[in-house]
């Protein structure tokens, strides 16, 4: 086999594992908000929401660009990465400790008066450095080419979440108690992700103290990134329950969460690519950067026509009928979210290319214009405005990604294989329209919903492979028919 081939089904074997231990952890994790917010309804589940969203914020912070940092330098052939790791770690305590304090000084006084709410913030903040240990062991996995032990971490993590839901279901406790059972899975999570990242690379902790601000300096370039993307991904939500109120932010918390899923698939692809694009040549980079921006668009550009079908019948089959108001939301989210898989593999990839410090200039551009639309929006629209809040700056976004990738991935997009899957998805949308609105047949629910939807990524993927042959066998004429000229 040749290197190439055998580069190619690497990559093809580590995206296909972590979609599979993503998808399954997605799915428990739906199980899970299945239960939950049926069990505690819009009411309970908004303060919960809310709660969540502002520890998530400073989660995330618990490890500023530190995951991201390591993952690449721990995929480039001839480094230490025993010492990687334990500066990593380092790091990650450090600054996750920080960053508890600092949601605790800014969280008491945002959410003082709103008891329930602040309540569930106090239990929630000891786990932000669980989280951040979570994020750093799988980055390690990750940069050491393990897809099936990150895949299955993800797994793992979505397991525990569910069995605190059903201790708290079962047990008919109060939404305290789904905090405590919350921070228990986090914390699992955390050693866990730890205890599999040390059984592939031992971390080298001696001399690690002294490391640390060169590490720190390293990673504040993805830092800056960091933070202003999630401080963007959940600021409507907090948001939300500060200007409109629980029922609100219940039903956007429920649309995002669903909608999370399809804003993290960037990583599966790019994370899976890079052991082998740290160690190819230019040529290949780019090569292995285009076949990777095809696969996206292949996944992108449907997104909303399937939105626009089964968002509602979803979110009802999920959480039930009391959160149907989260089905137009989660529709835009969907829009959204095909725009934030090209960015979101734009952004790693521009890293991975060693362009990360022009990057805090766009995501602080895109959340700026998010914090300001989303204080305009809010207000007049509620669930509905913060939702499309988000595709005005994904959208602002994708333009100025695409720049910087530019820099780096001269001719990133070919031109036959992108127009096909244009052609396919605008085929794709003539025939829903003559089914769903000259037919009159219905999108279904449960079970009939999932499979009129399988049905319909069938009938789309063998469009794009009838349409993208024809344009390959027109090329093909077109060649030979200069080559006779000639």
């Amino acid at each position: 086999m040749s290197d190439s081939r055998e580069q190619t089904r690497r990559i093809a074997y580590g995206t296909a594992a972590r979609l599979f231990g993503r998808v399954l952890g997605a799915v428990i994790s739906l199980v899970a908000l299945r239960e939950a917010t049926r069990y505690f309804g819009p009411l309970q589940w908004g303060p919960i929401t809310a709660a969540l969203a502002w520890v998530g914020v400073f989660s995330y912070l618990g490890s500023p660009g530190v995951a991201m940092f390591t993952m690449r330098e721990i995929a480039k052939p001839e480094v230490d990465a025993g010492l990687v790791f334990g500066r990593a770690l380092t790091a990650t305590l450090a600054v996750s400790l920080g960053a508890g304090i600092a949601a605790l000084a800014l969280g008491v006084p945002t959410y003082w008066g709103r008891t329930e709410t602040l309540t569930m913030m106090l239990i929630l903040v000891p786990g932000i450095p669980f989280t951040a240990l979570f994020l750093t062991g799988g980055s390690v996995l990750v940069g050491c080419g393990r897809s099936t032990s990150r895949a299955a971490l993800d797994t793992i993590s979505s397991v525990l979440l569910l069995a605190a839901t059903l201790a708290v279901v079962e047990g008919h406790l109060h939404s305290r108690a789904y905090a405590v059972a919350y921070l228990g899975s986090v914390v699992a999570s955390g050693l866990v992700a730890l205890a599999i990242a040390r059984r592939r690379v031992r971390p080298k902790l001696r001399g690690s103290p002294r490391g640390l601000a060169s590490t720190l300096r390293a990673s504040l370039p993805f830092g800056q990134f960091d933070l202003f993307a999630i401080v963007y991904a959940r600021a409507d939500s907090i948001m939300l329950f500060l200007i409109r109120g629980s029922e609100s932010v219940a039903l956007y918390g429920v649309a995002y969460q669903i909608a999370n899923f399809l804003f993290a698939m960037p990583a599966l692809l790019s994370n899976a690519l890079l052991p082998d694009f740290m160690t190819v040549n230019d040529e290949r980079r780019r090569f292995l950067a285009r076949r990777a921006l095809d696969a996206i668009l292949t996944i992108a550009l449907p997104l909303p026509v399937f939105g626009g079908l089964f968002a509602r019948p979803f979110v009802i089959w999920i959480a039930g009928s009391r959160y149907a108001g989260a089905g137009p939301p989660l529709a835009i989210l969907t829009g959204a979210s095909a725009i934030a898989l090209c960015n979101g593999y734009l952004a790693q990839m521009a890293i991975f290319a060693g362009a990360e410090k022009g990057l805090w200039r766009v995501i602080g551009t895109v959340t700026l214009v998010n914090l300001a639309a989303n204080a305009v929006a809010v207000g007049l629209w509620g669930a509905n405005g913060a939702a499309s809040t988000m595709i005005l700056s994904e959208a602002i976004g994708l333009v100025m990604y695409w720049r910087i990738y530019r820099t780096k991935m001269p001719n990133p997009l070919g031109r036959r294989y992108p127009l096909s899957v244009i052609a396919s998805c605008i085929v794709l949308l003539v025939i829903c329209w003559l089914l769903h609105a000259e037919l009159g047949l219905s999108p279904g629910g449960g079970i009939v919903m999932l499979a009129r939807a399988a049905v319909l990524g069938l009938v789309y993927a063998a469009l794009l492979r009838l349409i993208t042959f024809g344009a390959r066998f027109l090329a093909l004429l077109q060649g030979g028919a200069r080559s006779r000229l000639g």
